[in-house]
């Protein structure tokens, strides 16, 4: 019995049909290399690669190149119903991935990068219901963003620059408290227990910054008012609305005792450019002992007096 030998390369998918005499010889092409024997028939069994279904569409591996994932995430996110892959091969199980797929999968990673869980991602997707509870999580989120990106902006500035800006106090509900404070030291141990009576009522906000009043007309009179943002829904004694409000501010860096610098400084600018205030001065605490220990040339004050709008 004799057989035909020829090479044939791999990459090639056909039928030869050889005549010899009266028999003949065939060759195919299929999965996984082995030969075997029927007859007057070799058959050659060679490994092909997969070819795409389209030209636009993507296998896993160039996703998780493309967008620096792994098959395991976009595995994890197909089972949980965020990512459904635009063509998956019945025989051999290949996912295939379009540009909108891809889209997709950059938008899921960006929502992670924002601190939502994948559970409330798909909520996001496709929980119709709730979209207000939705939309309120990534408002937040936001605020949280750009407080922090306020943060890093701040810090770049040194110590003993008192420039005046123009900013936005935010509209807050405050459990506040008033006391006429003998100096610095009585005035930071007031504002501690106020921030405990306020953690006490189980209704604090993580995400406002608490605050001091200057209700007396000197720069270093401490009649202080206490302001600690709680939740909309407090109602006890305590509990004061501030409506947002333009204002001018100095970040002020250093102790505590040199605040009253940063006052004067303001209000001077507001005394030679003629502006119109509607309220007290504030001291919104950005960094202090919690996060600079001891370091008290790193903290910083928000200093701001609140203004008329005037097209602001």
């Amino acid at each position: 019995m004799t057989f035909h030998s020829h090479k044939i390369p791999p990459s090639c998918y056909f039928r030869l049909v050889e005549s010899t005499g009266f028999c003949y010889t065939h060759y195919i092409l299929y999965p996984r290399v082995r030969v075997k024997q029927i007859g007057l028939v070799a058959v050659s069994r060679m490994e092909i690669p997969m070819k795409k279904h389209d030209d636009h569409l993507f296998k896993i591996g160039e996703i998780t190149k493309i967008l620096g994932v792994t098959r395991k995430t976009l595995l994890v996110y197909e089972n949980m119903g965020l990512l459904t892959p635009a063509v998956r091969d019945e025989h051999s199980g290949y996912r295939y991935y379009t540009a909108d797929n891809m889209t997709q999968i950059r938008s899921i990673r960006s929502l992670q990068a924002l601190g939502l869980t994948l559970s409330e991602i798909a909520e996001y997707y496709y929980d119709a219901g709730n979209l207000d509870l939705h939309l309120e999580r990534l408002m937040n989120l936001r605020a949280a963003l750009d407080r922090n990106i306020q943060m890093l902006q701040i810090r770049s500035a040194k110590q003993g620059d008192l420039n005046v800006h123009r900013v936005l106090l935010p509209q807050q509900i405050c459990f506040c408290r008033r006391y006429q404070c003998k100096d610095i030291a009585d005035a930071s141990n007031r504002l501690r227990d106020t921030y405990i009576a306020a953690a006490r009522t189980g209704m604090m906000s993580m995400l406002a910054r608490m605050f001091t009043i200057r209700m007396g007309g000197d720069s270093n009179d401490l009649d202080l008012m206490y302001c600690i943002p709680v939740n909309d829904t407090f109602d006890g004694m305590e509990r004061t609305a501030f409506a947002a409000t333009p204002a001018l501010c100095i970040y002020y860096r250093g102790p505590y005792e040199g605040i009253g610098t940063a006052i004067s400084a303001l209000n001077e600018y507001v005394r030679l450019n003629h502006v119109e205030t509607t309220g007290h001065y504030r001291c919104i605490y950005l960094e202090g002992p919690p996060s600079r220990g001891e370091n008290s040339s790193d903290y910083i004050t928000q200093v701001a007096v609140p203004i008329k709008n005037d097209g602001f």
